[in-house]
């Protein structure tokens, strides 16, 4: 089960809107703040990823410091099916990892962008060891208060965008928006652009 989960995060935060609408039926089923949290992180990294035009100059300009410094990256085995016959990677225990820098940045791009695994695809909004504080806190009455790195312009961005479309809804609805409203609201802006 949470190997097709991951399956489908992976998707949606490629662009997959059909796996995201199954996510968010996946997430509904659950009423508490762990799976508004998540719904509300994958908007975020999927704004970052594909909605928020912009951030592609903001990674540019950053250099592509997520990728060359911190902990090793974990591969799934569900990214590894993706990679087979495309990559070589080093196997800690039972599990295979990329290090740090990454072998495959290429100046400040991802050289194995289509494929590439998992955590390089859902940071910072998504991933654990950069959100985990905030999820120990968050209640699930409010939009996370997500942790961008300090070197992390194009996440700042997502959450300057992203926080004022959540003001604005709030003032016309008395509420925030839910996971899917918000990625509805950013869609809409997105095709108009």
């Amino acid at each position: 089960m949470m190997d097709e989960i991951n399956r489908l995060t992976k998707r949606a935060l490629k662009g997959d809107e059909k796996a995201l609408y199954q996510l968010f039926s996946f997430l509904d089923q659950y009423n508490s703040p762990i799976a508004k949290f998540a719904g509300y992180s994958i908007v975020y990294q999927l704004a970052m990823n594909k909605l928020i035009p912009e951030t592609a100059k903001d990674c540019e300009a950053c250099g592509g410091k997520c990728c060359k410094s911190g902990l090793p990256v974990p591969v799934y085995d569900f990214d590894m099916e993706e990679l087979k016959g495309r990559v070589r990677l080093e196997k800690k225990g039972d599990i295979y990892i990329l290090p740090r820098p990454c072998p495959f940045l290429k100046g400040w791009a991802c050289g194995i962008h289509e494929v590439k695994p998992y955590a390089c695809l859902s940071f910072p909004f998504a991933t654990e060891d950069e959100q985990i504080q905030v999820v120990n806190s968050y209640k699930g009455d409010s939009v996370p208060d997500f942790h961008v790195p300090e070197y992390c312009i194009a996440g700042k961005r997502v959450k300057d965008v992203l926080g004022k479309v959540v003001t604005e809804f709030e003032k016309k609805n008395g509420r925030v928006p839910t996971p899917k409203e918000l990625y509805e609201l950013l869609s809409k802006a997105a095709a108009k652009v």
